[in-house]
């Protein structure tokens, strides 16, 4: 075992570590609208927080990498206080980093790679048709932290409010109208800059969860 020495290191360098060691993360293809149209990006610093209410969580860069202006997510959130995180799924695969470049205010990132919105049921921001399964979501709150200036260490951690779900009947396990059933997903995790993962075939794998009380009583 290494011991790597976190003193005296880049943001990027740092940052880079997290990234390739906590994997692989599932991917928020989050749609937004707001002053200047449709913005579609994707985010994998993201997960579920509580089940009541239903809770999401999503860091946020307070700035891009080129420049010092905000993220066009950001301004967006800023400005509705909603999104939807579309399920990445290996039918949007080839456009991830696609959609992540750091394009002007105004490009609508769904419609340059051929992707299809359509109205969301609760939310003003649209949903990408090419997903699976979108998450409608109203900002509860935002806690800052790091450098605002620098864009490997300033963040924006937003909490979510999932306020509607609609998921392809595809996606439902047999005995259930709202279980979903995990190997039908095909989600794409993210790791390590450059690489990403597929959730499909004999990397899904199942395991048995026994309770400590059960076995406790086979023992018996």
């Amino acid at each position: 075992m290494k011991t790597i020495d976190l003193a005296g290191r880049s943001p990027a360098q740092l940052q880079g570590l997290l990234s390739q060691l906590v994997v692989p993360r599932p991917i928020a293809m989050i749609s937004t609208t707001g002053p200047a149209g449709v913005n579609v990006a994707p985010f994998s610093y993201f997960m579920p927080v509580c089940g009541l209410p239903p809770t999401v969580a999503v860091t946020i860069g307070t700035v891009r990498e080129e420049t010092p202006e905000p993220k066009d997510t950001w301004v967006n959130l800023e400005a509705t206080g909603e999104f939807v995180i579309n399920l990445t799924t290996t039918a949007m695969a080839d456009h991830i980093e696609t959609v992540a470049r750091e394009y002007p205010a105004g490009v609508d990132e769904a419609e340059l790679v051929g992707w299809t919105t359509r109205p969301s049921e609760v939310v003003a921001a649209p949903s990408v048709a090419e997903s699976p399964a979108h998450m409608e979501c109203r900002v509860l709150e935002s806690i800052d932290r790091g450098d605002p200036t620098s864009c490997f260490s300033g963040v924006h951690i937003v909490l979510a409010e999932v306020v509607n779900i609609r998921v392809s009947e595809e996606l439902l396990a047999d005995d259930s109208e709202t279980r979903i059933d995990p190997t039908r997903v095909a989600a794409i995790g993210r790791m390590g800059f450059p690489y990403f993962v597929a959730a499909t075939g004999d990397a899904v794998f199942e395991q048995e969860r026994v309770a400590y009380a059960d076995l406790v009583d086979s023992a018996g």
